[in-house]
């Protein structure tokens, strides 16, 4: 859709679902306020450049920033060692890095934008994070973007996402990352692009601006069409953490927002007001028995033209 080719290239996790072919539900609760967490902020500018669209991972007692510029690690949050790990799979707007048994993947290699790229459907991986393991230099990894990869029964998985010419509303997976199957097409929720996949009390979520559910990954359940009623939400980063899927960092119909949306059942909705700026394309993940977020891009909206980028780091936790 090439009315929104700049809006993607800006956010990650980019809800672009197509309206559920199914019978309507009502939209899910959202209720102000979550009690009993605080926010604090760790650094005022951590060591990598102002950025957004970039990930972090929690890996054995180490926290990791997958960056467009390289990677970091820290043991506390506070003090990060640039490694010699390189940035492998490119432009991160557009693909991921995904954490699987204990190593971290990186599906295909993407260059340039979404009207001039290259694809390549390379495979790597690193164990001792400081080099990458080119297991397949030319894989059959659907050539496609704008999708977020999981992890569900010791499988890498694949929902939908999108090419040059059209979005997909299928499911792939691989036990290795290099030999893909398809497992199901025309799946009822619809062709879609940047939708995150969650897994809380074993039940998969698939969240865009709408909500669905799964216990097995492949039949899928509609739990709301809409996660505020009447907003359409983009660019948040989902994380579980208490038992509860949070939204970091949306866009409410145009306007960034320091907003967080937390829910226990993917339906009900509470909003919690963060401290730090409004922005999207955030990066964030579960690490010592809290949540870490970092990065970001707030801009390009009638109340602020200018965009601003963040590397601050902050962290959430619940609270004595």
């Amino acid at each position: 859709m090439k009315h929104r080719i700049y809006f993607v290239i800006l956010l990650t996790g980019i809800a672009c679902s197509s309206q559920p072919s199914t019978t309507a539900h009502e939209a899910g609760r959202v209720v102000n306020n979550e009690p009993g967490y605080g926010w604090t902020k760790v650094l005022d500018s951590a060591d990598w450049k102002k950025s957004y669209n970039f990930q972090l991972f929690s890996v054995g007692d180490t926290l990791w920033t997958f960056h467009h510029d390289g990677n970091w690690y820290s043991v506390d949050g506070l003090k990060w060692i640039k490694s010699p790990l390189e940035n492998a799979i490119g432009n991160l707007a557009f693909l991921d890095y995904v954490k699987f048994n204990n190593s971290i993947y990186g599906l295909g290699h993407f260059e340039g934008n979404i009207e001039s790229f290259t694809f390549r459907s390379t495979i790597y991986r690193t164990k001792d994070f400081n080099t990458w393991e080119i297991l397949s230099k030319e894989s059959n990894l659907p050539k496609r973007f704008f999708y977020h990869p999981f992890v569900f029964e010791n499988k890498l998985w694949i929902i939908g996402g999108e090419d040059q010419s059209q979005h997909y509303a299928d499911i792939w997976n691989s036990t290795d990352g290099v030999t893909w199957t398809k497992q199901k097409d025309n799946v009822n929720f619809g062709k879609r692009s940047g939708s995150q996949v969650v897994t809380l009390k074993k039940v998969l979520y698939l969240l865009g601006n709408d909500v669905w559910s799964s216990t097995d990954g492949l039949n899928w359940k509609l739990v709301t069409q809409e996660i505020i009623p009447g907003e359409q939400l983009v660019g948040y980063a989902a994380v579980v953490y208490d038992e509860k899927i949070w939204l970091l960092g949306c866009n409410r119909n145009g306007r960034f927002s320091s907003q967080v949306l937390v829910s226990e059942n993917g339906r009900d909705w509470k909003a919690q007001t963060a401290p730090w700026t409004p922005r999207g394309g955030i990066a964030a993940t579960v690490y010592h028995g809290r949540i870490v977020m970092t990065g970001g891009k707030y801009g390009g909206t009638p109340d602020q033209p200018d965009f601003r980028y963040s590397n601050d780091v902050w962290t959430l936790e619940r609270k004595e």
